[in-house]
C-alpha cells in the first residue's frame, strides 16, 4: 500500500463520516460553522470526491435559488408558461 494511500485511510478515520459533512454542508448554507467544522469539512472533501460533488451540487441550488428570488422580487422573472409553438415541439419529441 502507498504512503498517500496510507495517509488517506489514517485521515479518514478521524474525520467525521460522509453523512455529517453532508448535514455540515447544509448548515453552513444558513450560518458559519465553528473553525472546528470548518476543517474537519474541507479535510474531509479534500479526500472524498462524492461529497465534494455533493457540496458543489449543493451550492449550484442555493445560487439558483438566490437568482431566481431576485428575479421574482424585481419583476425580471422569465414568464413561466411555455409558448404555443414550444408545447407543441416538446409534444413532438416526446412522439418519437
Amino acid at each position: 500500500m502507498k504512503l498517500k494511500d496510507k495517509m488517506v485511510r489514517w485521515l479518514a478515520r478521524r474525520l467525521p463520516a460522509c453523512k455529517e459533512v453532508t448535514r455540515m454542508a447544509s448548515e453552513a448554507m444558513e450560518r458559519k460553522l465553528t473553525l472546528r467544522q470548518r476543517i474537519e469539512m474541507r479535510l474531509h472533501l479534500l479526500i472524498c470526491t462524492l461529497c465534494m460533488r455533493y457540496v458543489k451540487q449543493l451550492q449550484f441550488m442555493h445560487d439558483a435559488i438566490q437568482q431566481h428570488a431576485a428575479q421574482i422580487e424585481t419583476g425580471a422573472a422569465p414568464p413561466s408558461v411555455l409558448s404555443h409553438d414550444a408545447r407543441e415541439r416538446m409534444k413532438q419529441k416526446l412522439k418519437t
